[in-house]
């Protein structure tokens, strides 16, 4: 597969990204912000994956796609990292590892109608673990500017920020599209700690978060990971329905097995 150098591939993302917004011109320097400081973000991701795809319109049925690479499985493709965001305690006997996207529609239903319930049920009861792995989907540079800012957050507030931004999709992106991209993500920055426009410009320049980003994308890669949301639990790919009933009825029957806790690095 070719792949095209991530800072051209960037470079048009950013011209149909401020055509798309139709940028204010007091605005214009969030995007190019953005511009600077988050191309080598996309080290590792394919063109295909990098390309500008316009805004997908609330309840798109619309799960973003990469292409089925089948490279050598990396270690932790199927299993918890060190380095993982984790929710839930540790003796867990059922491991969730969700990938996901800040940007993707169906990403944020899931978000707002079964992870509350999953948090209640099973993660607060002692059953499940969370695993939570970044999958940035169209609009990309909105996906890894929100991801970049929660990875800044304090450990203890990386799942609020993801929350949030899952739950409020539709007004952020519509924020952007409003000319008020600044002041939108300026107040998710505040959330995570960073009190300035200084402070949140370091963050999207974080090596730290450029890394995880790559690292998150390549196990996905890793792990035939082609669509979002994307669960693997206890080491296998889920792939029935992510509703709450269902899932809860895998979980249940993994639970009635006597299932122990994956081995943990």
């Amino acid at each position: 597969m070719h792949f095209k150098p991530h800072w051209i591939i960037l470079a048009k993302k950013c011209t149909h990204a401020q055509q798309r917004f139709k940028l204010k011109t007091g605005h214009f320097m969030f995007f190019r912000t953005l511009c600077l400081t988050l191309p080598f973000t996309l080290l590792g991701i394919s063109s295909a994956f990098a390309q500008s795809t316009p805004i997908p319109k609330p309840g798109t049925p619309e799960h973003s796609t990469t292409p089925q690479l089948s490279p050598a499985t990396l270690p932790g493709t199927f299993s918890e990292l060190e380095s993982d965001h984790t929710l839930g305690q540790t003796t867990a006997p059922i491991t969730l590892i969700i990938y996901a996207s800040i940007t993707c529609p169906h990403c944020s239903l899931w978000f707002k109608t079964t992870w509350p319930d999953v948090i209640a049920n099973y993660v607060d009861t002692g059953k499940v673990r969370i695993v939570f792995r970044e999958f940035p989907t169209p609009p990309a540079q909105l996906a890894i500017a929100g991801f970049q800012i929660a990875n800044c957050a304090p450990e203890d507030k990386f799942f609020e920020l993801i929350e949030h931004q899952m739950v409020e999709q539709d007004s952020i992106i519509q924020s952007v599209k409003d000319g008020k991209g600044l002041e939108t993500y300026l107040a998710i920055a505040k959330m995570a700690g960073l009190n300035s426009e200084a402070e949140m410009n370091t963050c999207f320049g974080s090596i730290e978060g450029r890394k995880r980003l790559a690292k998150s994308m390549e196990l996905a890669h890793s792990g035939n990971i082609g669509h979002v949301p994307n669960f693997i639990i206890n080491g296998t790919v889920y792939e029935k329905s992510s509703d709450y009933l269902p899932l809860s009825r895998h979980f249940e029957a993994l639970l009635s097995q006597g299932f122990s806790p994956l081995p943990k690095p």
